[in-house]
């Protein structure tokens, strides 16, 4: 039933407009108000979270060490054989693929589609570091972290369960007052796995960010900036994700 004494978020009038944007951004920087817009927002949650966020930008001399330091990760991740083989399982192949799984990593360039379609686009291993396939990936990441006039974390002071739900919830709702402020986010999970491969980048973007006490972790980091508009990830309906009793 309605309630009339329940106020809705206002953050939610974002909720269909809030979508990851991978591309190169406007190195426009993000003004003051739409900053503490998104760290408010993030913040919204209250004591029981014990969160802290940050940004940093074209003023911030930190910020060469956050590029060199995604750079870094995202090379380990794409010459890490398991690690790449986790993304191939769910790669989505043109428009086929895509409308039936409507889930994992969606492709639609017509070169990859050709490619796939003579069988010639192979999904059962791993590319070699110097594959095309592999040095291109690096040189567009490269671009787009280069393109990017800000970035965002939060730090939690424990990672228990608890903590790391609420922390997501924490920066969906970031999100969305970015998005309300016309700016794009594009999290950069990759130095934030604790695999072997990443202890380096892992230990670098906890002590950029100040987060070296035991239990303090990086539970999100993100680009941040101006960009055109994407739209919507394909995404199952609600009636996939259900069980009959």
């Amino acid at each position: 039933m309605p309630d009339a004494s329940v106020k809705p978020d206002p953050l939610f009038a974002q909720v269909f407009q809030r979508h990851t944007n991978r591309s190169a951004y406007d190195m426009k920087p993000p003004d003051a108000a739409a900053l503490q817009a998104i760290a408010t927002a993030a913040m919204g949650l209250g004591d029981a979270l014990k969160l802290r966020v940050g940004f940093a930008g074209a003023q911030d001399a930190r910020i060469a060490e956050h590029r060199a330091i995604a750079r870094d990760a995202w090379r380990i991740e794409l010459v890490t054989p398991r690690t790449v083989m986790e993304s191939m399982k769910v790669l989505r192949v043109g428009p086929t693929e895509i409308a039936q799984h409507r889930d994992g990593i969606s492709i639609n360039e017509p070169m990859v589609r050709a490619l796939a379609a003579v069988g010639l686009f192979d999904r059962s291993k791993a590319p070699g570091p110097d594959d095309s396939a592999t040095t291109q990936q690096v040189k567009d990441f490269n671009a787009k972290i280069e393109a990017t006039p800000a970035f965002f974390w939060m730090v939690t002071d424990g990672n228990d369960r608890r903590t790391q739900v609420n922390a997501g919830r924490a920066y969906v709702r970031a999100q969305l007052a970015a998005t309300a402020q016309g700016l794009s986010m594009h999290p950069l999970q990759q130095a934030l796995q604790e695999y072997p491969e990443q202890a380096g980048p892992y230990a670098a973007i906890h002590r950029l960010v100040g987060a070296q006490t035991p239990g303090q972790t990086v539970q999100m980091w993100a680009r941040l900036g101006y960009a055109p508009p994407v739209g919507a990830a394909p995404r199952r309906g609600l009636e996939a994700h259900l069980l009959a009793a």
